[in-house]
């Protein structure tokens, strides 16, 4: 227990346990969850955006354990949905993998793909996208923000904890709680913007690949 070191998987994690009674005087480290860079990686997927885009629309991704419309979810589908009725009228169509349950009605420019089980598909989804949402409450990480940069997608989303911290700023934008005017203006910035996907993935794959996170974990090893 003397030689014990607490590792979080984000600064906002690490910060937090730092102040906890029980580890406060231990030594912390911060090392990221690792990704699985062979199948999160740039994909070209023109053909298969023309499936939910097929009139040359923008596609805005969501990934999500499970999508509800219900005001306390903490996945924020509700904002997910929200933002769609807003820009309704504009050529996006609105992308939702992971399994749903809605109550009341569906914006027409919202696709309910359901729960996507195969990681390639799902790295397929990211890839063919213009822009990944997330809405969460809180998350101590945030993989969606991994995998979607490691896929060369830029994020766009509420502050979380840790996702604002995590990620990439250049390619990342993110609103307090519930700014639905913030974020759908960062999304439409991002999208009259020029991204080099590669060029994301690269910087991506170099912070959250899983080699990465075992050389980390390693180097902590080595120091006892």
């Amino acid at each position: 227990y003397n030689n014990l070191k607490v590792v979080s998987v984000s600064p906002w994690l690490m910060k937090r346990a730092a102040q906890s009674l029980i580890l406060r005087n231990k030594d912390h480290y911060c090392i990221y969850n690792g990704v699985d860079t062979n199948v999160f990686c740039v994909y070209d997927t023109l053909k298969k955006k023309n499936k939910y885009c097929p009139n040359g629309e923008k596609m805005i991704f969501h990934a999500t354990a499970f999508f509800s419309d219900e005001e306390n979810d903490l996945k924020g589908g509700q904002w997910i949905l929200r933002l769609a009725e807003r820009m309704i009228d504009k050529p996006i169509k609105f992308v939702v993998a992971g399994p749903y349950d809605i109550k009341g009605t569906v914006p027409q420019n919202v696709i309910l793909l359901g729960e996507v089980v195969d990681q390639e598909d799902l790295a397929n989804l990211y890839s063919e996208s213009d822009i990944t949402l997330i809405a969460s409450r809180r998350e101590t990480f945030s993989m969606v923000v991994a995998e979607s940069l490691c896929c060369g997608t830029p994020v766009v989303g509420f502050e979380a904890g840790a996702p604002e911290l995590i990620s990439i700023a250049d390619y990342s934008r993110f609103v307090s709680q519930g700014d639905l005017c913030g974020m759908e203006s960062f999304v439409m910035q991002f999208l009259n913007a020029k991204f080099d996907k590669v060029e994301i993935s690269s910087a991506a794959i170099e912070k959250y690949s899983k080699e990465k996170m075992v050389a980390d974990y390693i180097d902590i090893y080595k120091s006892f």
